[in-house]
């Protein structure tokens, strides 16, 4: 346990010197599954030491004020609990933090794809995605982040056409950083180990606009990026898809990291409650937008998760 966090998303929170709440909050729902953070470190304490150990060395592992029993948990649940490749892991990690600077500032005030985001390289990717197609927010502050996409308002020919594929890995980093502040400070605050969701509304894409170059550029950065980020993706939700996006589906899963295709699900929340329940595990009816099969009518949505 560290004395006191120093993460920026962290500052002038009590959560900083606690780690995480202790005991957690109680489930927000009957399907609220999310794990006990105090419980898994207490399961894993062994190899969370063991990795601990392992990076002490490193001139970049700071124990004391960042990288605590959390921190080296999410490696060792996305490795199988195995201490060698969390290990491999978490030092990579931590070199690309600091290529990135990313533990200097809070940008969780700053969402994607947004005039107010704060990477220029991401400004230049955003100018292709229509306003309100990539909307991130929070809905609930004790649940995960949502990203609510809208396919048919990402211009993937001219992204590849307009946008340098330097611009590529920067754009999608602050994309997932934003998400994994969001993400870390809502499971310390919580006590429950939080990840985020993606609702992808396919309705109105056309082939045409599926550019496998994109694609491949997307599939590249997030293979370089599998394990800087572990355990923040809990799942992608493609929603409203027409007949035909499983004959582009075989080949763009070729391209993309395994651990992102295990995670993708087709639904229909709109034509079957069942389908709609998957989605209602993180976030309530109400504030889920009727193009996903809630009550909530405002597009693109507006929350205060910064309230």
């Amino acid at each position: 346990m560290t004395s006191s966090l120093v993460w920026p998303w962290l500052k002038d929170s009590a959560i900083a010197v606690a780690g995480w709440a202790d005991p957690p909050i109680d489930p927000v729902h009957d399907t609220d599954d999310r794990p006990s953070v105090k419980e898994l470190v207490e399961k894993h304490r062994k190899n969370i030491d063991a990795v601990a150990k392992e990076l002490r060395d490193d001139p970049l592992f700071d124990s004391d004020h960042k990288h605590d029993d959390l921190w080296v948990l999410r490696f060792l649940l996305s490795n199988k609990n195995k201490v060698k490749p969390s290990t491999k892991a978490a030092q990579a990690t931590l070199a690309f933090r600091k290529e990135y600077k990313l533990d200097e500032n809070d940008i969780r005030a700053f969402p994607p794809a947004t005039p107010i985001a704060k990477d220029e390289a991401h400004k230049r990717y955003a100018k292709h995605i229509e306003e309100g197609c990539l909307p991130c927010h929070v809905p609930d502050p004790q649940l995960g982040p949502i990203f609510f996409l809208v396919f048919s308002g990402f211009h993937q020919n001219d992204m590849v056409k307009f946008v340098d594929e330097q611009d590529w890995k920067p754009a999608i980093v602050y994309v997932s950083e934003w998400c994994f502040q969001w993400t870390d400070y809502i499971t310390r605050t919580t006590g429950r180990l939080t990840k985020n969701v993606r609702f992808v509304d396919a309705e109105g894409m056309k082939l045409s606009e599926i550019n496998m170059e994109c694609n491949r550029r997307d599939g590249k950065v997030m293979g370089s990026m599998d394990q800087m980020y572990p355990q923040m993706l809990e799942g992608i939700k493609i929603i409203n898809s027409p007949s035909w996006i499983q004959i582009p589906w075989k080949v763009i899963r070729t391209i993309m990291p395994k651990r992102v295709v295990s995670k993708i699900d087709f639904v229909e929340p709109s034509k079957k409650e069942s389908e709609k329940l998957k989605l209602l595990k993180y976030i309530s009816e109400e504030d889920l937008p009727n193009r996903f099969g809630g009550k909530y009518t405002t597009w693109p949505p507006q929350y205060d998760e910064m309230k």
